[in-house]
């Protein structure tokens, strides 16, 4: 049980924290001359991560089955941004690239929790030789337990504890098997939360004690097959994975490509 914090709302300043767009890890311009063309690899689940579900099994194997060919999507936003040669899609089954190129998993240590990757260079390097690729982008979806404050419905009350949640890892990766630009799920932005509040509860036994509860398989589906109902219509890609790869294609615009510089960046 965790305790309830109770907060008068008497007006709420939007302070944007965290990277949510991700960093990168050299200068945009070393970036742009040394990444023209990128390799998208198929969305990822690391089925090793913190995953505390009772159902932790059909959790892996529903954003697994969820996952399939959201990439063409992500591909596509990348390649209107027009800030690459080319982006193409690697194709190969999921589990088993994350097995090849993925040497080792380590949990960062700052508050927005989840995971960093070390790269297999060799694997990598094949990878981008058969796919005639500059660099790979990975995304691997992993659970994670990270101290996030929840708000009830009404926006009035929060309980802050460490909650169960899917969270997004993605870099670029050279051939070298060096890291270029990484993401991760910024602090109360999860991919998708596991676990919720049952604030009713609270609110019917008269307690300020609040439970966290985990939310059943068929509600984890129809969270992540939502339909994206924007200003222009419904999109054909849910509304987690839009605005998932939104954030990653804002990330990835180091800047235009100069079509007449000769391949050199601008």
């Amino acid at each position: 049980m965790r305790r309830l914090l109770w907060v008068v709302m008497l007006f709420v300043p939007v302070v944007l924290m965290g990277c949510s767009n991700g960093v990168y890890n050299v200068p945009k311009e070393q970036y742009r001359s040394m990444v023209k063309t990128l390799g998208v690899l198929p969305l990822m689940v690391d089925g090793g991560s913190e995953i505390h579900h009772p159902e932790a099994r059909q959790v892996i194997d529903l954003l697994s089955r969820v996952n399939r060919g959201k990439e063409d999507s992500l591909v596509e936003l990348l390649r209107q941004k027009k800030a690459y040669f080319d982006v193409r899609p690697v194709t190969g089954d999921p589990s088993a690239l994350l097995r090849r190129i993925a040497v080792s998993r380590k949990a960062a240590g700052d508050e927005d929790g989840g995971y960093t990757y070390r790269f297999q260079p060799a694997a990598v390097a094949e990878l981008a030789r058969t796919t005639v690729s500059d660099a790979l982008l990975v995304v691997v979806f992993n659970g994670a337990e990270r101290q996030e404050r929840r708000w009830d419905r009404t926006k009035i009350n929060y309980l802050d504890a460490a909650c169960d949640s899917i969270l997004v890892s993605a870099a670029v990766v050279l051939p070298t098997g060096e890291v270029v630009w990484e993401y991760r799920s910024p602090l109360g932005e999860p991919f998708l939360n596991l676990q919720y509040p049952d604030f009713d509860e609270a609110h019917y036994n008269k307690s300020d004690q609040v439970a966290l509860k985990y939310i059943t398989l068929p509600g984890l589906e129809r969270a992540l097959t939502e339909p994206d109902e924007g200003w222009f219509g419904q999109t054909e890609v849910p509304v987690v994975y839009h605005q998932l790869f939104k954030e990653l294609a804002s990330g990835l615009k180091p800047g235009l490509l100069n079509p007449f510089s000769n391949g050199n960046a601008e």
